[in-house]
C-alpha cells in the first residue's frame, strides 16, 4: 500500500492522476512478483518474505520523499494537483467482492485457485498447474493492495507522507483472516473495521478518552475478532511449490 501509494503520487504529478493510478497498479505487481519469487521460487517462509517487503518498502519510499521532495532545491510538495474522484474507488470497492465471490463459485479459474489453496497435489492430478495459478493469485494481489494506497494518495487525501498507511494493511490482512479467506465475509470484516476506525475520529474531542486510546480501537478490536472467531486457513497456505 505505502510503495503504490509513493508510485501514483509520483508519477501523478508527472503524468497525471490517472497514469498515477496505472503507475501504483505497477509497482504492486513488481512487488508481487518479488513476493513470489522469495516464497514460491526461493522456499522463503512467507511471512518473513511479507515481511521484509513491507520493511523495503517503508523503508525505500522515506528515502524516496527525502530524496525526491524534503531535500530539493526549492523543496518540492508532494501533494497531487488535480485528485482523482474517490467514487470509482469506492464502486470498486463495492463490486470486486461480488465479483470474487462468482469468480470463485462460478467460474472455472476460480475453482482451480480454491483447489490450489486446499490441496495442490490433487490439483496437479486434475491436470492443473499449482504454480501458475499461485503466481496468478499472489501478483493480482500485489496489485490490489497498491490501489489501496492510491487510492489513499490520488483520492483520500491527495498527498503523500511518511507512514500515511498507518497500518491499514495489516487490518486488511486481518479482514481477510476473519473472513475465512472468502470475498464477501472479507467485505463484511473490513466494514466492521472500518467503522471503528472512522468512529475514533468521531468521538475525538467528544469523548473524555485519551487520543492515543482512541487511535488503537481498530487494532484492538482486530485482535478481538481474531482471538474470537479463530478460523482455519486454507490447507496448503504458505507451502512452496515442490
Amino acid at each position: 500500500m505505502t510503495a503504490g501509494a509513493f508510485a501514483a503520487l509520483w508519477a501523478g504529478q508527472v503524468l497525471g492522476a490517472w497514469a498515477g493510478l496505472g503507475a501504483a497498479l505497477a509497482a504492486g505487481l513488481a512487488l508481487g512478483a518479488f513476493h513470489l519469487a522469495l516464497a514460491q521460487r526461493l522456499r522463503m517462509d512467507h511471512i518473513i518474505s511479507g515481511v521484509a517487503i513491507n520493511v523495503l518498502g517503508l523503508a525505500a519510499t522515506t528515502y524516496l520523499l527525502q530524496q525526491l521532495y524534503n531535500r530539493a532545491d526549492p523543496p518540492r510538495d508532494a501533494r497531487i494537483a488535480d485528485p482523482l474522484p474517490i467514487a470509482p474507488f469506492l464502486a470498486a470497492a463495492m463490486l470486486l467482492p461480488l465479483l470474487l465471490h462468482w469468480l470463485y463459485t462460478a467460474t472455472r479459474p476460480g475453482l482451480r485457485m480454491l483447489a490450489v489453496g486446499e490441496s495442490p497435489e490433487s490439483a496437479r492430478m486434475a491436470g492443473i498447474d499449482p504454480g501458475r495459478v499461485r503466481a496468478a493469485g499472489v501478483v493480482l494481489s500485489g496489485a490490489l493492495a497498491a490501489a489501496a494506497g492510491a487510492c489513499l494518495a490520488l483520492a483520500v487525501v491527495g498527498r503523500f507522507s511518511d507512514g500515511m498507511v498507518g497500518g491499514r494493511g495489516f487490518i486488511a490482512l486481518a479482514a481477510v483472516i476473519c473472513g475465512r479467506w472468502r470475498p464477501l465475509p472479507t467485505a463484511g470484516a473490513c466494514l466492521v473495521f472500518g467503522f471503528f476506525d472512522s468512529l475514533q475520529f468521531q468521538l475525538q474531542g467528544v469523548a473524555a478518552v485519551p487520543a492515543e486510546l482512541l487511535r488503537s480501537m481498530p487494532y484492538l478490536f482486530t485482535i478481538l475478532a481474531a482471538l474470537w472467531l479463530r478460523p482455519t486457513p486454507p490447507a496448503a497456505l504458505g507451502r512452496s511449490e515442490e
